[in-house]
């Protein structure tokens, strides 16, 4: 996915966010959630946490349970 936003000065960001097979597996090992919502509340737990500023301009799924612990449990609550 191509992830865009604006800072407030006005600036347009653009980053990519990858999200791999053993990422999707981790918060639907059914295979029951669509990929987006995962790629949602990926997104929208970097955007609250200060270890994503910047982002980076390539934002794997699996950086924040490499950065934050716990950040699986927390990304899991953001879909339900």
């Amino acid at each position: 996915w191509t992830l865009q936003w604006i800072d407030p000065e006005g600036g347009l960001h653009r980053s990519e966010l990858r999200l791999a097979w053993p990422d999707y597996d981790v918060w639907s090992p059914d295979g029951g959630r669509p990929p987006a919502t995962i790629a949602e509340a990926v997104v929208r737990f970097v955007l609250e946490r200060p270890e994503f500023d910047p982002i980076p301009e390539v934002l794997d799924a699996a950086m924040p349970r490499r950065r934050i612990p716990g950040a699986d449990e927390m990304i899991a609550r953001l879909m339900d």
